[in-house]
């Protein structure tokens, strides 16, 4: 039962939920204690945009992934609020940003993530409409969500920077021992 709870403990799935979790839930618990829960929340949807492209990694390829994604989040929705009034320019230009996001889940898993993080971006976007002021400060706290659950990632990683090669390791070894015992070498 010990073994099966450390396992599941030390799963990369764990340590992304951890981290994801951790980014999400600190921003909606200190602006609501500071009496301003949608701000907190607007920050925890940035920090939920941007976790899907925190895949294991080297840690430049984990900073660009995540750097990309934040800002591309918070600009996908910056783009949707701003042309949203104008109909004649909007539906052309949805048309055009869906499959230009779509088609960057052709290039790698990484890339995947950032499409999938960049569309339901969109996709929310109209639950939230603004004007004015109002769309920058959105977009602004959606992109601080992003980058406080890149510091949260750096955090992670810098507490434990070989925790995924020691992952990978031990994997690689079940499965050659699984290789090996299928052939009958063992």
């Amino acid at each position: 039962m010990l073994y099966r709870i450390r396992k599941f403990t030390d799963s990369t799935y764990f340590n992304n939920a951890l981290k994801v979790t951790i980014a999400a839930v600190i921003p909606v618990l200190l602006f609501s204690f500071l009496g301003n829960f949608e701000m907190g929340f607007t920050i925890a949807l940035g920090a939920f945009f941007t976790y899907p492209s925190d895949i294991p990694s080297s840690l430049k390829h984990k900073i660009n992934g995540v750097l990309v994604t934040a800002f591309l989040v918070a600009g996908v929705n910056l783009l949707v609020n701003s042309i949203h009034p104008y109909s004649w320019i909007f539906y052309p230009f949805l048309a055009l940003l869906i499959f230009l996001l779509s088609m960057l889940s052709v290039y790698e898993k990484r890339a995947t993530a950032v499409s999938f993080s960049a569309l339901l971006a969109v996709s929310l976007a109209f639950a939230h409409l603004h004007t004015g002021w109002e769309m920058i400060e959105y977009s602004g706290l959606i992109l601080a969500g992003g980058l406080f659950y890149l510091l949260i990632s750096l955090i992670f990683h810098y507490l434990s920077p070989h925790r995924y090669i020691e992952l990978q390791i031990a994997e690689c070894i079940k499965l050659t021992a699984k290789y090996l015992k299928l052939r009958g070498d063992l």
